[in-house]
């Protein structure tokens, strides 16, 4: 597959077009809910958080959003390079460059000191990671005493077997790539790693209804999902609808908390 800072770069080029941060909105808040989810999720943020990091940053449209709308110095990081070149790539093609910086690491080993950031945000990037109790860990020891992290998650609806899934979605191709949770266990790991759970909404019927109307709406070019997750980006939305609708996959926000120290 080309990669897609290729097939990006030459859509940029035209210098007469003033870019804003939504016009990319296509590519980078593909996450079910799209912008909107994330208009929600930071109602919890803090108005004194000001440090924070994208985990699973993608094309980094939740760090800019971030970064022009709430005045935040963010680090976005992927495991992807080809999509933290674009994520770059996009901000500086906007008149404003917003305070971001984007990194390429696994967020099994964050390659930052303990105590760097207010918050960390992570919008649908841990069902492909086995160890979410060492992804916890990690998270926990980068964020301040009293930080928050603030997830938008895809989960397993309980007492389902995940061979039920129906794939590609996009984040895995096939269930060996393919590590989806119950919120329950997720939350007994992160309440062992020491976070507190303040704030839970179950977003699923919400993000059915976004899906279906989603779906039904024609993109709009040339920022369309095909160009961020290929040619498979139809079947991957429609097997993730088919997922929700059959009781399978959940959709939450939730604000875990660091304890502040004494």
């Amino acid at each position: 597959m080309t990669p897609m800072y290729s097939t990006l770069q030459p859509l940029l080029l035209p210098k007469s077009k003033q870019w804003q941060a939504q016009d990319f909105a296509g590519i980078d808040q593909l996450h079910v809910g799209g912008i909107e989810s994330t208009h929600e999720l930071l109602t919890w943020l803090s108005s004194t958080s000001k440090r924070g990091l994208d985990i699973g940053c993608g094309l980094g449209g939740t760090s800019r959003y971030l970064a022009l709308h709430k005045g935040c110095s963010m680090t976005g990081l992927d495991l992807n390079d080809d999509y933290i070149r674009c994520a770059t790539l996009l901000n500086q093609s906007l008149d404003t460059v917003p305070d971001c910086h984007f990194v390429v690491a696994n967020s099994l080993h964050l390659p930052f000191t303990s105590d760097s950031f207010d918050f960390v945000i992570s919008q649908h990037a841990s069902m492909n990671i086995d160890d979410k109790f060492a992804l916890l860990e990690g998270i926990f020891k980068v964020l301040n005493d009293g930080g928050q992290l603030l997830l938008h998650e895809v989960m397993l609806q309980p007492n389902i077997n995940p061979n039920c899934i129906d794939y590609p979605t996009p984040w895995a191709s096939n269930i060996s790539e393919s590590h989806l949770l119950e919120w329950s266990q997720f939350v007994d790991k992160a309440i062992a790693v020491g976070f507190a759970v303040t704030q839970l909404e179950d977003n699923t019927a919400s993000a059915l209804n976004w899906i279906r109307e989603a779906r039904k709406a024609k993109p709009k070019p040339p920022f369309t999902p095909p160009l961020a997750l290929g040619p498979g980006a139809g079947a991957m939305s429609a097997n993730v609808l088919a997922n929700i609708e059959h009781g399978r996959l959940q959709v939450v926000s939730a604000l875990l908390s660091k304890p502040p120290a004494f």
